[in-house]
């Protein structure tokens, strides 16, 4: 399915690369038919020579097929030496620039474009980049579970602050948890954000906290924290204002404190 839609998206750039080469090749056709058309038709040189010359670029179609083969099938040698050789050098300097400018540069920045737009469709193929992010998900939690369980030694499927603070001295597992995008920095930290509060980590916890502790989930957390740290101001506020109503504490603050001014309603 992907390579189908792959070819579907370079299918536009196919069209105009074949129309400009078309014209490329169009051009040297009529050029190189016409250089050739008087040693077609002297009658003084070779005729096998003049036979060869007029089967590949005697005519216009002829001469542009000549050239196809050129551009695509990469045996030019085969059709520019004779030429060289029975009429004359002169030609090499259009063969030279001819091979150069479209054989050799035109057709690569092509398929520099075809490849551009193949890798443009994969990125942007939802089900695919889905597919992969699953993936990906999946042998990330396959590696916490492998770090769970060289952890874990005594094998109940418990980590205690202690065994994950002494695991995490070491240099070798600090570096490999950084390859995991994880900072390791604040061990203690670390553990309070995966703990759930009773002293111990499961397997579960501790895969779904480093999840939240990694790249841009972490981000997310962090914009989630903020909004609560919100709520709980606007909270705190109103219920320092009902008290102030409530006459449970005095209107005045301390100057430069927050909310200096409330009005009793």
């Amino acid at each position: 399915r992907l390579l189908v839609k792959a070819c579907q998206c370079f299918l536009p750039s196919l069209c105009w690369a074949m129309v400009l080469l078309a014209v490329f090749m169009s051009i040297g056709a009529l050029v190189l038919g016409n250089l050739l058309l008087d040693f077609s038709a002297s009658e003084v040189e070779n005729y096998e020579d003049r036979q060869w010359v007029w089967l590949h670029y005697g005519t216009s179609y002829r001469a542009l097929y000549t050239l196809y083969e050129v551009t695509f099938a990469g045996n030019w040698p085969t059709n520019v030496r004779p030429i060289l050789n029975k009429v004359s050098h002169f030609y090499v300097l259009f063969f030279v620039f001819y091979v150069t400018v479209i054989t050799f540069a035109v057709i690569r920045v092509i398929s520099a474009v075809f490849l551009k737009d193949t890798l443009d469709a994969a990125q942007n193929d939802a089900e695919n980049l889905v597919v992969e992010r699953l993936r990906k998900k999946d042998e990330y939690v396959a590696r916490l579970e492998a770090v769970f369980s060289a952890i874990d030694k005594e094998g109940d499927g418990m980590i205690t602050e202690e065994r994950l603070t002494n695991i995490l001295s070491h240099p070798k597992v600090e570096a490999y948890f950084q390859t995991l995008d994880i900072d390791v920095q604040e061990s203690a930290n670390l553990f309070h954000i995966i703990d759930n509060g009773d002293g111990e980590v499961t397997l579960d916890e501790f895969i779904d906290g480093i999840m939240r502790c990694k790249g841009q989930a972490r981000a997310v957390d962090q914009v989630a924290m903020r909004f609560e740290v919100a709520k709980l101001d606007t909270k705190i506020t109103e219920l320092i204002v009902a008290l102030r109503v409530a006459g449970v504490i005095p209107y005045s603050t301390p100057k430069g404190a927050r909310g200096e001014s409330f009005t009793k309603e």
